[in-house]
């Protein structure tokens, strides 16, 4: 994935309401340059997770500057890594570690965890501790990105999305917890009790 790539990437997100950028992305120079130049020319709202997110750190003023929504969804290393900071410092100082990211990047930041923390620029930040243990499973937090793109391209503001997105991810994770057990789910799981969480 290089900056060659761009010009079918924005054809195809004109048919889109918005966009999610980064899981499976790689990690390159090619793909740091692609991912600034996306940012500089999707005129839609963008969540930016795990290669994505490796791509930002450095370069903060590329979501800063974005007139649209844009919602960073990282973990402790990720958010960490975008502030400079150690991921211990993130996971001891939660709360103060997502309202910087969402002050420095000027965007929605949703840390996730134990509990997800939604922070925008200026404004209190809220905790939705509705997860199970079971979204600690490998591609639940593409599941998440999904899922606050589903809800960004429905026209929900940022901080909006992002929060109901973690409500409904969490309410699934419990839903197949309690289905699976927690030991043998998968991120299938989640996406499968999507719909019943929802509803």
């Amino acid at each position: 994935m290089t900056p060659e790539a761009a010009d079918e990437i924005l054809a195809a997100a004109e048919r889109a309401g918005a966009v999610a950028l980064g899981p499976g992305l790689g990690r390159t120079d090619g793909t740091r340059a692609l991912v600034g130049f996306l940012l500089d020319r999707l005129d839609r709202p963008v969540v930016l997770d795990a290669d994505g997110l490796w791509a930002l750190a450095g370069h903060l003023d590329w979501v800063f500057a974005r007139d649209v929504p844009t919602v960073l969804t990282p973990h402790a290393g990720e958010l960490g890594r975008l502030l400079g900071r150690p991921s211990a410092w993130v996971s001891a100082n939660r709360l103060d570690a997502v309202q910087a990211g969402a002050d420095d990047t000027g965007t929605v930041v949703l840390l996730k965890g134990a509990d997800t923390l939604i922070a925008a620029p200026a404004r209190t930040p809220v905790v939705v501790d509705l997860g199970s243990p079971g979204l600690a499973t490998a591609g639940s937090g593409d599941v998440l990105t999904g899922v606050v793109a589903a809800f960004l391209a429905k026209g929900m503001e940022g901080t909006v999305a992002a929060t109901a997105a973690a409500a409904a991810c969490g309410t699934a994770s419990r839903l197949a917890e309690a289905r699976h057990g927690r030991a043998g789910m998968i991120a299938r799981d989640v996406i499968e009790a999507l719909s019943p969480a929802l509803s």
